[in-house]
């Protein structure tokens, strides 16, 4: 329940400022007496953004944004198909664009909406939005905003999401897998590796495949050897320790990789697999003693080009005069190969013995983030990007552990410095991005293996005149340290100052556009504009002074623009477990101690299973009667038909398809009748009498015209409601012409999206019929009363099937459901569910629904045949048996 804390701070009309597009007061159109806003497109067309003025926020504490909405002839048109548009809907000036109160469109009268988050400034402002990124026609009104404080823990995750080890924890989040670790080195290693075998099970195969993609064992035999030979004695004892309690922890939960359990030198290979893969081109211009002899190939070698920069990342540190309030913000956007990307979804939060507390992106086993991206209690941020690789020091530690080392205990830019360059080996060069919460100090520091550069805002040192912002994208700007790419001073020639990229330019244009005004707005534009997103791009994280102290990040898994990432056919090859990502929305993340937990209430008990058996053909009667008048049609229509539910594999299942469909046709209708009486008639006799009784029947009266006086039992008197709120997914085929495909928009838009794209493209080419696709705030009340629906995304994705779900849908939590009995909680869980609609035609509705954005997408490529609905487990169906046999409980 939740519990409003204070008087609600309510916004009048004309506290409301256009940015894009036009308001005005509208004494016209009122709302509770009061004279609301109205918006419309401005000349310049485009989206609208309308902001109020800004109140004060206590960071952390929950709130809850409420307003009422009305609309007429609202219609937004999608550009270059990037991030999908929502209609009108309420935000908070700290939030992306894709976080948001329901949206509505069309022609709708008032409606309430609400938006409840957990604040992330101190002084922040409602917003109206309409087509963010996009355009949008007609008029909409806004009244009765308010802001109000609320007792109410956030709704996710739901109790029975959460894995639990001690003080440690697990549980799904927006693609993402959020894990709590604590304690001693090998105590928080063991919580890690226990909570989480099957993933690392996985990640060591997706590691082996980076290594050789062929032969795996062999590959990760190679990467086990040069681990343990050159990396493993580069960590200190503890964090060597915390491996080794991964390994003992994961291999006691059943984790085994290539026949054996899961050890050290595994959780070792997995934490350095970047840094073998790097080891070829650091080797090759790692000086041998040989240069400055003028040794050149002979005239007739025709040499290779040169190895190109590795593009990886994305990111940028702005401050002082740059930033909008003078303080920090900073971001990061990884592009990175499939096969790892798609298990980097893990937001790790280390609360060590010793040191600070740190939360970052990393992957199942991971002591390091991988791609880079660290914060810590102590306010500080740690990413980078990528520069060219520079000489392989065999001396030197891997950058693994100096990174882990810098953020756990560096207290500030000069600590962060000194982790990240003692002893460095030079693998994965980096240009890092650092920024420290407590002064708003940024710094960018190029680290060569023995040449660096130090860049440091409170300095005033600045690249290219960017006073108050640093950003990086695999370029290194140091000529100094660029030197370290050509050893042999006779060697061929080459350019080596500084030449700007397109996303070096992109960067400074759009620094020139936002100087003064940037805040976490400008890190969500940044990251969803080409060319600093690409099509290896499946993350982004954005956080900000303010929210670095409370360790909380703004995080999205996915492609920042919505698009998806469907593997190609090389990916495929390469590892074959590729299956694309697709993004999740933005989510805020908290370091937290205690595992959430919400009031899910228990699961009712399963349903008993019917008595009904499969029986052997031969012991099946045989041979065709007729029926004498149409009040006998029930016995060859009854005795054909149940002889089919008989014979099949699953007669329960095949029983109940005949109820569930048996408004479909009056032929239905009968045809239902007549088997539940024959049903019937078994259960009163037992199934030896029965079939013993049938077959003399048929023995006795085949070919010949048959009337009920004839049949050795009286007709059951049976009550079959003829319409229920049943229906057989596989009625959709038939109705496929007055079919509508709603997606939502509400959360994981792209991934729904691109589901509707692939269902919509899979019926046309089965059934030669292209159904339309609306976004949920499109649908309007004439197509929910008159149209088979077929909903894409779970109820908190999808505003539409929130408020027309169809009768008897199962309970959702969240990106939870209980079906039959039995509550799903993993991400790669899924529903496909057939009903009926509430409105007065009682119209079929389908609902397709992953506990997550992938599993949705794997949804629509689903083929359930003759089900009531189908539970999914990483796209295979893991149905209890004779799940269509029964409307489930829930």
């Amino acid at each position: 329940m939740m519990m409003l804390l204070a008087a609600a701070l309510l916004f009048a009309p004309n506290d409301w400022k256009p940015l894009r597009s036009t308001a005005t007061v509208d004494p016209q159109v009122i709302h509770d007496g009061k004279a609301s806003v109205r918006i419309e497109p401005d000349a310049n067309g485009g989206d609208a953004l309308v902001r109020g003025q800004a109140t004060r926020l206590t960071i952390g504490k929950r709130y809850v944004l409420n307003g009422w909405l009305k609309t007429q002839g609202l219609t937004v048109t999608e550009g270059n198909r990037s991030s999908v548009p929502t209609g009108l809907s309420l935000s908070m000036a700290s939030m992306p664009w894709d976080v948001h109160s329901e949206s509505v469109g069309g022609n709708r009268d008032w409606t309430r909406v609400q938006l409840k988050f957990t604040a992330t400034r101190g002084n922040d402002a409602p917003e109206i939005r309409i087509a963010p990124g996009a355009s949008f026609q007609g008029k909409s009104w806004v009244a009765g905003v308010s802001v109000e404080e609320i007792n109410e823990a956030p709704a996710w995750p739901s109790k029975i999401a959460v894995k639990s080890f001690g003080p440690a924890y697990r549980y799904p989040k927006a693609g993402w897998i959020y894990l709590h670790i604590e304690g001693q080195p090998y105590e928080r290693g063991f919580q890690h590796g226990y909570l989480m075998p099957k993933e690392i099970e996985g990640y060591l195969d997706r590691s082996a495949a980076e290594v050789n993609s062929k032969d795996r064992a062999l590959g990760w035999e190679q990467a086990r050897t040069i681990a343990n030979s050159v990396f493993l004695r580069g960590f200190d004892e503890e964090i060597l320790a915390e491996m080794k309690g991964i390994a003992d922890g994961a291999a006691a939960s059943g984790a085994r990789y290539q026949g054996r359990k899961v050890d050290l030198i595994d959780i070792v290979a997995a934490n350095t697999i970047t840094e073998i893969g790097l080891l070829n081109p650091a080797s090759s211009i790692t000086p041998t003693g040989l240069e400055g002899l003028g040794l050149t190939p002979p005239a007739y070698y025709d040499p290779r080009k040169d190895v190109s920069i590795t593009e990886r990342c994305s990111a940028f540190a702005a401050t002082g005069k740059a930033t909008k309030d003078g303080r920090m913000v900073i971001g990061h956007i990884t592009w990175w190969p499939l096969t790892l990307a798609e298990q980097t979804n893990i937001m790790l939060d280390v609360k060590p013995e010793k040191g600070h507390r740190v939360l970052m992106q990393s992957y199942p086993g991971g002591i390091q983030s991988g791609t880079d991206w660290y914060q810590n209690d102590a306010g500080v941020i740690l990413t980078e990007t990528t520069i060219r690789q520079s000489p392989f020091n065999i001396n030197g530690t891997p950058v693994a552990y100096r990174a882990r080392k810098a953020i756990q205990y560096g207290d500030d830019v000069d600590a962060v410095v000194k982790h990240l360059s003692e002893r460095n080996n030079g693998l994965y060069t980096n240009e890092w991005l650092i920024g420290d919460a407590k002064n708003d100090e940024i710094a960018m520091f190029e680290l060569g293996t023995n040449r660096t550069k130090l860049w440091r805002s409170s300095k005033n040192e600045w690249f290219n005149g960017t006073e108050g912002f640093y950003w990086g994208c695999n370029n290194s700007k140091d000529l100094n340290v660029r030197l370290e790419y050509v050893p042999d001073p006779k060697g061929r020639p080459v350019h080596l100052p500084f030449q700007p990229t397109a996303r070096d330019l992109k960067w400074q244009e759009m620094y020139g556009q936002y100087k003064g005004t940037i805040d976490e707005q400008f890190a969500f534009t940044a990251f969803r504009t080409a060319p600093l997103v690409s099509g290896s791009a499946f993350d982004s994280k954005v956080t900000t002074s303010e929210m670095a102290p409370e360790m909380m990040v703004w995080a999205l898994l996915g492609k920042p623009n919505e698009r998806e990432w469907v593997p190609s056919k090389w990916q495929k090859a390469s590892y074959e477990g590729n299956e694309g990502i697709h993004s999740s929305g933005y989510s805020l993340f908290q370091a937290h101690d205690k595992a959430p937990e919400s009031a899910l209430p228990p699961a009712a008990p399963k349903a008993p299973e019917p008595a009904i058996q499969k029986v052997e053909e031969l012991k099946l009667w045989k041979g065709w009667v007729l029926p004498a008048s149409e009040a006998d049609e029930w016995i060859t229509l009854g005795s054909t038909y149940y002889r089919q539910v008989l014979a099949s594999d699953n007669p329960a299942e095949t029983l109940e398809s005949y109820r569930l469909k048996m408004d479909d046709s009056p032929l239905d209708l009968r045809a239902a009748r007549a088997v539940f009486a024959f049903d019937e008639i078994r259960k009163q006799l037992g199934d030896e009498a029965f079939l013993k009784m049938m077959d003399g029947f048929y023995t006795s009266h085949t070919t010949k015209t048959v009337s009920s006086t004839d049949f050795p039992v009286k007709r059951p008197d049976l009550n079959i409601p003829a319409v229920g709120p049943d229906a057989l997914l596989s009625g959709l085929i038939g109705k496929l012409g007055n079919a509508v495909i709603v997606y939502g928009t509400d959360m994981e838009a792209g991934a729904n999206r691109y589901a509707a794209e692939v269902l919509q493209n899979q019926l046309n080419g089965w059934y030669e019929t292209r159904v339309p696709i609306r976004r949920d705030f499109e649908l309007s009340p004439a197509e929910c009363g008159s149209k088979t629906l077929i909903f894409i995304g779970r109820p908190e994705t999808n505003s539409a099937l929130r408020a027309e779900p169809p009768g008897n849908l199962p309970r959702f939590e969240g990106a939870t459901f209980v079906v039959d009995g039995k509550t799903y909680s993993d991400q790669r869980d899924g529903l496909a569910w057939a009903g009926r609609t509430r409105c007065k035609n009682r119209e079929l509705a389908i609902v397709l629904a992953g506990n997550s954005a992938v599993e949705t997408v794997r949804l629509a490529e689903f083929q359930p045949r003759q089900k009531v609905w189908a539970v999914t487990h990483h796209g295979q169906d893991v149905s209890p048996s004779g799940s269509s046999r029964r409307r489930a409980r829930n």
